[in-house]
């Protein structure tokens, strides 16, 4: 489980929707591998999976998200992993960091 900055939940409780911050709190709450099923997201915060997608996607738009799409896509959770990885701090190939979280699923998954 990712260590969440302080300033970045105290941001986030003023910059997102009631449910986005709630999804994002459930991104951290996940450990570094974790699989994310929107149905079983959509379960567990009490949604539908087409909200689950509206409170992302709001993560994206305010950058407390980056979604690389691949063979494996890659989560990169929190404005400081967004950060790091824009500024070219995080290598995905060779890094394995633990903070900042980042959190995958296969195509097979889905």
């Amino acid at each position: 489980m990712a260590r969440i900055p302080q300033k970045e939940l105290k941001d986030a409780m003023g910059e997102l929707s009631a449910n986005a911050y709630k999804l994002l709190m459930y991104y951290y709450s996940c450990r570094d591998g974790w699989i994310f099923i929107d149905k079983n997201i959509a379960k567990t915060i009490n949604t539908s999976e087409r909200q689950v997608k509206k409170f992302r996607k709001e993560l994206v738009d305010k950058k407390y998200l980056l979604l690389l799409k691949g063979t494996v896509d890659v989560y990169f959770i929190g404005k400081l992993a967004v950060e790091k990885f824009e500024k070219g701090l995080v290598d995905i190939e060779e890094d394995t960091p633990t903070e900042p979280l980042i959190s995958q699923e296969t195509k097979e998954s889905k």
